[in-house]
């Protein structure tokens, strides 16, 4: 497809589209604020933070959903490949990419992000800031800044919060003490080094924090509550921070 002509199919399918998520999701909940998705790896202190997070008033900010995610970031890309890839000209409906002209991968992602939001996330009508959690990122590091680029793209006043923990601790828990240190070690430095580099390229929207730094001084917290619009409770947080996790 010519470059011409596929700037004019975007241009299309953006004219079908409300290109404004907020308001498209404000049909559903006129309260809602925005978004939050909290991107990790397993045992890096995610629940606590999804805690702390859930101290903002009307909040709704969920847990792990097995990289649900991630299937319909996969749904949009394919459908992306299959436009872009054979959706240059009408073919004849006896050949195998007939129709590939027609798919609106930019209406796909749009109308996922919010049966997202309906079906997984399953907020209240009245919430004011929606979202989940997720730690299965490990399996998506290749394709996890155009994922982060996609919740951007589609989805309300998106903020999105990477949590790391040191690497030591995280090979110490659960089910990583029984794979080899060094191997756990590379994973979490490669994956925290992804995590810096995608939030240094949307600063305003994107936040790293440290498992350790958020324990010991909860004010590193303030600037995803100051992207929220969203009060700094003090006492709420420290309630949240004194209770004891035991998974």
């Amino acid at each position: 497809m010519t470059p011409r002509l596929m700037l004019a199919r975007l241009r299309a399918a953006i004219a079908r589209r409300d290109t404004d998520p907020l308001r498209r999701f404000r049909r559903r909940y006129p309260n809602l604020r925005g978004t939050v998705f909290i991107i990790t790896y397993g045992r890096s202190g995610s629940t606590l933070l999804q805690g702390l997070l859930n101290t903002v008033p009307g909040s709704h900010i969920g847990g792990e959903t097995f990289d649900t995610l991630g299937i319909l970031f996969d749904a949009t890309a394919r459908a992306t490949r299959a436009h872009r890839r054979w959706g240059d000209e009408p073919r004849a409906v006896d050949h195998p990419w007939f129709n590939a002209q027609n798919i609106d991968e930019i209406g796909l992602e749009q109308d996922l992000a919010l049966a997202y939001a309906a079906r997984v996330i399953c907020p209240p009508t009245d919430a004011t800031w929606i979202g989940t959690k997720e730690i299965r990122y490990p399996q998506r590091a290749e394709t996890l800044p155009a994922l982060v680029a996609m919740v951007l793209r589609s989805f309300p006043n998106p903020v999105i919060v990477f949590n790391s923990r040191d690497a030591g601790a995280v090979a110490q828990s659960r089910w990583w003490a029984s794979q080899p240190e060094a191997v756990v070690r590379d994973l979490i430095a490669r994956m925290d080094g992804i995590f810096a580099a995608i939030a240094k390229d949307h600063p305003e929207r994107c936040f790293h924090l440290r498992h350790e730094d958020t324990i010991a001084d909860p004010e590193t917290l303030r600037p995803v509550f100051d992207a929220m619009g969203a009060e700094f409770d003090v006492a709420a947080i420290a309630r949240v921070l004194s209770n004891r996790l035991t998974h």
